[in-house]
């Protein structure tokens, strides 16, 4: 008997942690440069005060998306070794039968 290779893909909402520096006078000041940036992503943004550090996925709080939640489009996906599509799990069966390769 033989044995054959596939391989999972699954959509996940999850946290990231971004750690930075501020360089700044006080931490008062540095407070109001992050605040100033008004919530956007670090990564993002231009700023010479800003020091990116290191980032880690926060993987304690993946969780997995369903089609429902993902505009009815797969959110799992089972490939052959070769990148060929076996199977979804798009409501639409007929999506589930077709057969692409992923790039």
């Amino acid at each position: 008997m033989d044995n054959f290779r596939f391989y999972q893909d699954c959509k996940v909402t999850c946290w990231e942690r971004d750690y930075f520096t501020v360089e700044a006078e006080n931490y008062e000041e540095a407070v109001a440069i992050v605040r100033s940036w008004k919530c956007e992503d670090v990564t993002n943004i231009i700023d010479s005060r800003l020091h990116l550090e290191r980032n880690e996925v926060l993987r304690d709080t993946s969780e997995r998306i369903f089609p429902n939640e993902n505009g009815g489009c797969p959110t799992m996906e089972i490939y052959n070794v070769d990148g060929l599509a076996v199977i979804n799990d798009a409501p639409d069966l007929e999506q589930n039968l077709e057969h692409k390769s992923i790039v």
